[in-house]
């Protein structure tokens, strides 16, 4: 995927990087006009991670590139995007890229993946001054690492791209299509012609020790004590999806609402379209980071769920 013009952000920069551990180590920076929006008006950064199942090399960061047209910062407090690159795990039979054992780019295993974001989003603080005025974005997998950034068990201090260790969480999350418990992604699709593949790319990211997988999955975290600063969580999902089942969606929702933090709100939205379609044509993911940012500003978004249904 190319590099995409966009009359809302003509300032882009894309391959940047932000660690030297591997060529997959990148961001694209997509930068509005500074005279875009209201000076005054409290504006956030979008920080986006994409999917592919922790180990497709042909999704990349460039899938946030057809939302773009639908994110307006004239009309939406967006101060910039990112969308973050990091190591993939290995993909030995993908049809016409398949990942080499030599590979530092892609041979990548849990908490690798999150701790590459943490890099990125480090990265952008320090360059950026973004503080805690980001809305965390991930799709498929990404929303899986992006919630995992916020679980907090993978933020040591040596790895923190500014060298300071003053990492400072989102305080907004949005997850979409969203892998939240991994053990039970296998277990709904283990009768199904995805079987294997899904074992596949499970054991490839976190390893074949089930309990592993317990532990890195975001419905079994206690965002409570770790994500103290959040003042809003968005589930976004497709009935349509067919890669991922409501069961993801129930859980995540379920496990939010029973830790009753009265300082977030925890939110569903209803998209429409298949898995990949939902960044594929741009309005579903843009209508999902626009329900977010209207809640933040505590802005009616009751418009933006009623072009779901």
């Amino acid at each position: 995927m190319s590099t995409v013009q966009s009359e809302f952000y003509p300032i882009q920069r894309t391959s940047v990087s932000y660690s030297s551990i591997s060529s997959l180590n990148t961001l694209d920076l997509y930068l509005p006009p500074p005279s875009s929006s209201h000076p005054i008006r409290l504006k956030y950064w979008i920080i986006y991670i994409h999917g592919g199942a922790w180990r497709d090399p042909l999704i990349t960061a460039r899938t946030v590139q057809p939302s773009l047209n639908y994110l307006s910062p004239q009309e939406l407090p967006i101060a910039g995007i990112a969308s973050i690159n990091y190591r993939l795990s290995p993909y030995l039979t993908h049809p016409t890229n398949p990942s080499s054992p030599d590979d530092v780019a892609r041979n990548a295993r849990h908490p690798a993946h999150v701790e590459d974001v943490i890099d990125a989003i480090s990265w952008l603080q320090k360059e950026y001054d973004i503080g805690e005025e980001y809305v965390l974005v991930g799709h498929s997998c990404g929303a899986t690492i992006a919630f995992q950034v916020v679980m907090g068990q993978w933020h040591p201090t040596a790895r923190i791209a500014s060298g300071t260790g003053d990492f400072k969480m989102p305080h907004a999350m949005v997850g979409v299509e969203g892998i939240y418990d991994l053990f039970q992604l296998k277990e709904s699709y283990k009768h199904s012609e995805y079987a294997a593949i899904y074992q596949e790319f499970l054991e490839g990211a976190f390893g074949k020790d089930e309990t592993e997988w317990l532990t890195a999955s975001p419905g079994n975290a206690d965002f409570a004590h770790s994500w103290k600063n959040g003042k809003l969580a968005v589930i976004a999902w497709s009935k349509d999806d067919g890669l991922v089942d409501g069961l993801q969606l129930f859980i995540m929702r379920k496990h939010l609402q029973e830790e009753e933090n009265e300082k977030r709100k925890d939110l569903i939205v209803q998209l429409t379209g298949k898995h990949d379609e939902i960044w594929q044509n741009g309005t579903q993911l843009a209508n999902a980071i626009k329900f977010a940012l209207l809640e933040l500003e505590g802005l009616p978004s009751s418009a933006i769920i009623s072009s779901n249904n």
